[in-house]
């Protein structure tokens, strides 16, 4: 893999480019918003890490889709940002707009990219991209299977006050309201966590994780960034 862009440099794209360079895995990264120099800047910044954190993947910043073109992968976390009291589905038409633009814009100058979206309400943003880009199925993604999975073992890990890199967990459904924790199917270093959570407390956690995300727009007054960017950039 030689080329990752990044399609909008707010609080996801930009931890999203750097916590990527720092993996050193790929390139080059760009990292792309139409405020310019806004991406430049993130990016030089992140460059000038590289000498101290010792990596060698190139990062840049534009606002010009040509410097996207033969881009391996591509994330898009443009869009508005969800507030307090709204709901996921209250971004879907500014969000469709953008994601399709986004799409289309980058297919004029890269093939054959894998598609990842952030860009909330993510479901219906995922499938407005799958069907803007023209791609297989199986070259378009949505980051949210990732990420809710980890604010479900996140609250286990806070509840038994293990570590997280013990439990094991399956989670079903959408991004939002609808998506289904699976206890049954979750477990702590091999033991069924119903056997270590009372039922009270493992519904409560599981309705904590379907409202994850409204529970981070109330404390901090936008979206999350850094578990977003870790369910891109995960290695698993």
């Amino acid at each position: 893999m030689s080329k990752v862009t990044v399609v909008g440099a707010g609080n996801v794209g930009a931890t999203v480019a750097n916590v990527l360079a720092h993996k050193d895995i790929v390139n080059e990264i760009v990292l792309l918003d139409i405020v310019g120099d806004l991406a430049r800047g993130k990016a030089l910044d992140s460059w000038q890490q590289a000498p101290i954190d010792y990596y060698s993947t190139k990062i840049s910043g534009t606002s010009d889709y040509k410097d996207t073109k033969n881009s391996d992968i591509v994330v898009i976390t443009a869009g508005i940002p969800r507030k307090p009291g709204m709901s996921r589905d209250d971004l879907i038409s500014t969000n469709a707009n953008i994601v399709v633009s986004v799409v289309k814009s980058i297919m004029e100058h890269s093939k054959n990219p894998i598609i990842i979206v952030v860009s909330n309400p993510l479901d219906v943003m995922t499938y407005a991209a799958f069907k803007a880009a023209g791609l297989p199925a199986n070259k378009v993604f949505g980051m949210a299977g990732v990420l809710d999975t980890a604010r479900y073992r996140a609250f286990l890990a806070t509840e038994l006050s293990v570590s997280p890199k013990d439990i094991q967990a399956v989670l079903m459904g959408g991004h939002g309201d609808t998506m289904v924790p699976l206890p049954r199917y979750t477990t702590v270093a091999g033991i069924p966590v119903t056997e270590m959570v009372a039922k009270a407390k493992l519904d409560a956690i599981v309705e904590r994780t379907k409202s994850g995300g409204g529970e981070l727009v109330k404390l901090m007054g936008t979206s999350a960034w850094y578990a977003p960017e870790c369910s891109c950039c995960s290695n698993g």
